[in-house]
């Protein structure tokens, strides 16, 4: 038989893995997603489930709160637990994480895992830092080689003939309007170093007191 046998201990005295464990969901309940190992993902996952359970099944009690408070040591994250986690997971009885392995860590070889609520109240998108113009970038991408695709196809079947996008057209027409400027203005600076033509050969020397210089 097992007696006594040690789990999550993570290598820590009891004062540090309290306040590793501590900050760990801290964290979690902050920003619903975290990495770290899968050792303590485990031992996060036995200190963290609890506690939402404590804030699901005493939504208005004080003495949850404080209950909590005495583990957490935040009010701010206290507050989140019972305010916007809690009624997530109104009707479910317990799966309040989920772990995913992702893969191992450089120097040590340490398993790495992501561990996160199985329901969240911030979007994907928030959570991989995707902003409103990265997303209008990645679709007018995804056009651009739609419309190509196609476009390549048409031409290889023979339907339609190749067709320049209309960027392109205007890219095009800018540059051709730079170079006829830039051409016309050499021919202008050309003609004011060569005023006078054929004939300036023949000019005149100035005379001076001593005859021509």
């Amino acid at each position: 038989m097992r007696h006594r046998n040690k789990k999550g201990r993570l290598g820590r005295r009891t004062a540090w893995r309290k306040a590793t464990l501590k900050s760990m969901a801290g964290d979690l309940f902050t920003y619903q997603r975290i990495e770290t190992t899968q050792a303590k993902a485990k031992a996060l996952k036995v200190f963290a489930e609890p506690l939402v359970t404590l804030a699901r099944k005493n939504p208005d009690s004080v003495a949850a709160r404080r209950q909590a408070f005495s583990k957490l040591c935040d009010r701010k994250v206290v507050k989140a637990l019972f305010d916007e986690i809690a009624p997530l997971f109104k009707d479910v009885d317990g799966g309040y994480t989920r772990t995913i392995l992702t893969g191992t860590r450089k120097g040590d070889g340490a398993q790495l895992a992501m561990i996160e609520l199985t329901r969240k109240t911030i979007s994907e998108d928030d959570l991989l830092g995707i902003t409103k113009e990265k997303k209008l970038a990645a679709k007018k991408k995804k056009k651009a080689e739609a419309r190509k695709a196609k476009e390549e196809e048409a031409v290889q079947k023979g339907h339609v003939a190749p067709e320049v996008d209309i960027e392109e057209k205007e890219e095009r027409v800018v540059e051709d309007r730079k170079k006829e400027k830039a051409h016309t203005e050499q021919k202008k600076v050309e003609s004011k170093k060569t005023k006078g033509g054929f004939f300036r050969r023949f000019q005149r020397k100035k005379l001076g007191p001593k005859g021509p210089k």
